[in-house]
């Protein structure tokens, strides 16, 4: 995606998209954090990690749902350290398109009315696009939210962050529950929304398809745990598997795992390096090819863990 957008990118503005330094938020029985990461405009951030991660509660701290317990959190050149955002935090929201893990507030209310309600709010509505993306999502004009499926419910939320035009789009878990064909449908406006450059999106998912697509940069979170913040290319680049005819009888550098059932097979992040081992311990390469996304995070999940660290 990274590369894809390379043509259009403009120059970086002084001030980045989102900023969190050392935030920690803690409720009876978890903790998040603490989380330090940047994001640029004009890229696509994926957070990504289990249930019960602390996805929500992130996306709740950069929309001043919830105040942080350490730390700082600015978004938009918004800045606050536990408090309110400088000047009129109405005047920042408005910049920001939010798709929340459960609307709150739009059960009573019919597409149509949500629309006219946020055409007062957004200087920037886009009423055109709105209209388009109900008829494209096929969202009911005139049935209240909670009629809705959630499947409808997460396409109208999406709609309306959208014809927000926001600089920035917040989305949390938007295809949750979300037919195939929709869910492609959210993935190429999103695609759609990032073509000028100028913008910028975090959506947390659980389908790598969206993050392999999307995705420039990846969060990763578990349990409350930041785990780091990657460029999803050099992930894709590092990360190799190689397959021998014998397992290695010493360390190989680079390996983070060996599995031996038929042709062994190297899993490694250091793909020249442990090549180089190979073929000195004259051992046979026969085979390389890349690692899928989903097993490089599974694979970063089980190191974190198994290193018992906090970031």
């Amino acid at each position: 995606m990274l590369s894809e957008r390379s043509g259009i990118m403009h120059l970086a503005q002084e001030r980045p998209a989102v900023e969190l330094e050392g935030v920690i938020k803690a409720y009876p029985g978890f903790r998040l954090g603490p989380v330090s990461f940047k994001l640029e405009p004009g890229y696509v951030t994926a957070v990504v990690g289990p249930n019960g991660s602390g996805k929500s509660t992130l996306f709740r701290l950069m929309m001043n749902l919830a105040r942080p317990d350490g730390g700082e959190v600015r978004v938009l050149g918004g800045y606050y350290p536990g408090g309110d955002y400088p000047g009129s935090e109405v005047e920042i929201k408005q910049k920001i398109g939010y798709v929340p893990e459960r609307a709150v507030g739009h059960d009573d209310w019919t597409a149509r009315e949500l629309g006219r309600f946020y055409a007062r709010w957004y200087p920037r509505w886009n009423g055109p696009l709105y209209r388009e993306l109900l008829e494209r999502f096929e969202i009911p004009h005139g049935r209240r939210f909670k009629r809705l499926s959630k499947g409808l419910q997460r396409r109208l939320s999406f709609a309306l962050a959208r014809s927000c035009e926001p600089e920035l789009m917040l989305l949390d878990e938007p295809t949750d529950g979300v037919d195939p064909f929709a869910r492609r449908a959210m993935v190429d406006e999103i695609s759609a929304f990032m073509q000028s450059g100028e913008r910028t999106v975090l959506f947390a998912t659980h389908v790598m398809e969206e993050v392999s697509r999307l995705a420039d940069y990846v969060v990763l979170l578990s349990a409350g745990e930041f785990l780091g913040f990657y460029e999803k290319d050099a992930l894709l680049e590092e990360w190799r598997a190689f397959w021998v005819e014998s397992p290695p009888d010493r360390a190989v550098p680079g390996v983070v795992s060996v599995e031996e059932a038929g042709p062994v097979r190297i899993v490694t992040r250091s793909p020249e390096e442990t090549r180089a081992a190979l073929e000195e311990a004259r051992i046979e390469l026969f085979r390389s090819e890349a690692l899928q996304l989903e097993e490089i995070l599974e694979l970063l999940l089980r190191e974190r863990r198994g290193a018992g660290s906090r970031v």
